[in-house]
């Protein structure tokens, strides 16, 4: 699992770092040299999804998604336990589907050959985050859950690591 962080978290850092220096590079070749690269936006808007994508499971890790701070903070005890079981369930169950949903439109895609305007590379790759990213959100939800019933870490607390 440690290993499994570590890559998110690498993949992460590195599509910030490249899609930021891409990105300036693009600024100083349109307004220093009135050059523009074509296919630089195309490849950050798509960078930037598989970042949304893979961050959603490194929040859920973190307890960063659930945005039930209010009612966490007036429960105590097994009512707070049991808030934090049905979040975490619901959250599952969303994953899974964005999980599904997300192999039948990479499916479809392919089946399409659609491909990018610009790289010219097939769309289903770009789309493959969305399984990807829920796949990962589910497995750190899963254990989430597990650290809930060991009563090991609670959400509010479980902002560092």
């Amino acid at each position: 699992m440690k290993r499994l962080i570590k890559i998110e978290e690498a993949v992460i850092a590195l599509g910030l770092l490249f899609v930021t220096v891409l990105l300036f590079v693009n600024i100083v070749l349109r307004y220093g040299f009135a050059a523009n690269t074509t296919w630089a936006q195309e490849f950050i808007r798509y960078v930037m999804i598989w970042i949304t994508f893979i961050g959603a499971g490194v929040c859920f890790r973190k307890g960063l998604h659930l945005g039930v701070d209010f009612l966490m903070d007036l429960l105590k005890g097994k009512a707070k336990k049991g808030l934090q079981i049905f979040v975490n369930l619901i959250s599952i169950a969303f994953m899974l589907l964005l999980i599904k949903y997300g192999i039948d439109m990479v499916i479809f895609t392919k089946g399409t050959g659609q491909i990018t305007p610009s790289l010219q590379v097939p769309i289903f790759y770009i789309y493959l985050a969305i399984p990807i990213g829920s796949a990962l959100s589910v497995l750190h939800l899963i254990f989430n859950l597990i650290e809930i019933f060991q009563n090991k870490q609670t959400f509010p607390e479980k902002l560092e690591e």
